[in-house]
C-alpha cells in the first residue's frame, strides 16, 4: 500500500508543477466507443487535454488523457496517461498509472501456433501498471533519462481449472507475480507533432532491468529498439509515408502476461494482441495516409512481422495488410478518429477503432 501512496504523491507533484506553467489549455470529453480482435466491442468515457508549457516556435504541445473503458469480453480498464514538454523542451516527462480487471486468451509459445485447445485458454487476472520517464534534452531533439516501471498483478485464474496448461507449462509468475525496474531510455523526436506526424524521426533505445533488490518476484531484463519515419510527398502536407520498426528482447526469468508479444506498442495491426508470444520480437510495418475530402483522410498500410520459438530460433514471419478511414475531431492538434480493416495469417484479423493514430 505505501509504494502505491508514494505513486500518489509522484504524480500530484508533476500535475502541481505542470499546473503552475500551462498555456492554451484545452480539454476534449468523449464518449469511447471502440473495437478491436483483443477486446471486442469497449464502452466508456475519455478526457483528453491539451496544453502548452512555453512558446510553440520552441515548444509542442503537450498532452494528458483519462480514460475508463468496459468491453464485450467482460474487461475493465482505468488508465491516465501523459507526454508533457516543459518550457523549450528542456524536459519531457511521460508516463501512465493503470488498473486492469482483465480476461484474455492466452496461447503457448511461438510464432505459428494453433488457436484451439488445448493451445488456447482464456486467463483473468487483476494488475496495477505504472511508468514514469523523466529525460533531460541533450542537444537540438535528442532525450536521455531513467525510467522506473512497476506492474503488479494478481488473481491470476484459468478458465480449465485443474487442466491448466498455463500454469503447469507455460507461465512464469503463477498466480500472481511483480515486475520493478528501473531502466535508461534514449530518445529522439524530430516530429513536427507527437499525436500525428506530417514529417520527422522517432527513436526510442530503451534497456530496462527488472530486479528483486527492486521488489520484482523474477529476474530478468528488456531491451525495446522503436524507429519511425515520417515523409511527406505535397506542399500541404497532406500525403505522408509513415514507416515503422520495433525490435524487443526479453531475457530470464520472464512473467509470461508481459513477455514480448504481437499487438503491444499499437503494432501489428491484424494480430490480436498476445496471439503470439516469444522472448525476442520484430515488427515492420508501412502506412501511407491521405486527405480525401473536407475532414476526412484515408489510409492503406501493411506489415510483416516475427516472434521467437522456445527454443529461441525464427521460423515464422507473419504479414498482414489493410486499409482504413479517418475523421479529423480536432485540426489543431490533428486529433483523428481512426477506424481500420486489417488482416492477417490464419484466424487473425478484424476491425480497429480508436482515437489518435497508431504510431
Amino acid at each position: 500500500m505505501k509504494k502505491y501512496i508514494l505513486l500518489g504523491l509522484l504524480i500530484s507533484l508533476i500535475l502541481e508543477k505542470v499546473n503552475s506553467q500551462i498555456r492554451n489549455f484545452s480539454v476534449s470529453p468523449l464518449p469511447i466507443i471502440t473495437a478491436d480482435p483483443y477486446i471486442g466491442v469497449g464502452f466508456g468515457a475519455l478526457g483528453n487535454a491539451t496544453f502548452l508549457m512555453g512558446d510553440s516556435s520552441n515548444t509542442r504541445y503537450s498532452n494528458m488523457m483519462l480514460y475508463g473503458i468496459y468491453t464485450t469480453k467482460g474487461q475493465l480498464g482505468f488508465q491516465f496517461n501523459h507526454q508533457v514538454f516543459t518550457k523549450e523542451e528542456k524536459w519531457m516527462i511521460q508516463g501512465k498509472l493503470q488498473y486492469l480487471d482483465w480476461p484474455e486468451n492466452t496461447y503457448r509459445l511461438g510464432g505459428n501456433v494453433s488457436g484451439d485447445t488445448p493451445y488456447k485458454e482464456k486467463i483473468s487476472y487483476k494488475a496495477i501498471e505504472f511508468e514514469e520517464r523523466v529525460m533531460k534534452r541533450i542537444g537540438k531533439k535528442n532525450f536521455i533519462g531513467l525510467q522506473y516501471r512497476l506492474f503488479s498483478c494478481w488473481d491470476l485464474k484459468s478458465d480449465l481449472n485443474g487442466n491448466s496448461s498455463f500454469f503447469n507449462n507455460v507461465a512464469i509468475g503463477n498466480k500472481s507475480f511483480v515486475a520493478s525496474g528501473i531502466g535508461v531510455h534514449f530518445i529522439h523526436d524530430s516530429r513536427d507533432n507527437v499525436q500525428n506526424a506530417y514529417s520527422g524521426k522517432y527513436l526510442e533505445v530503451a534497456l530496462n532491468p527488472f530486479l528483486s533488490i527492486l521488489g520484482s518476484t523474477q529476474d530478468w531484463v528488456n531491451f525495446r529498439i522503436d524507429g519511425r519515419i515520417y515523409k511527406n510527398f505535397s506542399t500541404n502536407k497532406q500525403k505522408v509515408l509513415a514507416t515503422r520498426f520495433v525490435f524487443e528482447q526479453a531475457g530470464g526469468s520472464i512473467p509470461y502476461m508481459i513477455m514480448p508479444q504481437f499487438g503491444r506498442y499499437y503494432s501489428t495491426r491484424g494480430f490480436v494482441q498476445g496471439r503470439y508470444r516469444g522472448n525476442t520480437f520484430a515488427s515492420l510495418e508501412s502506412e501511407y495516409r491521405t486527405h480525401l475530402w473536407r475532414f476526412i483522410g484515408g489510409v492503406a498500410f501493411a506489415n510483416i512481422n516475427t516472434i521467437s520459438e522456445p527454443k529461441g530460433e525464427f521460423k515464422y514471419f507473419n504479414p498482414a495488410a489493410g486499409a482504413g478511414l479517418r475523421f479529423c475531431i480536432n485540426k489543431k492538434q490533428r486529433t483523428n478518429i481512426r477506424i481500420d480493416y486489417a488482416k492477417g495469417t490464419q484466424d487473425n484479423g478484424g476491425i480497429y477503432f480508436q482515437v489518435t493514430e497508431v504510431f
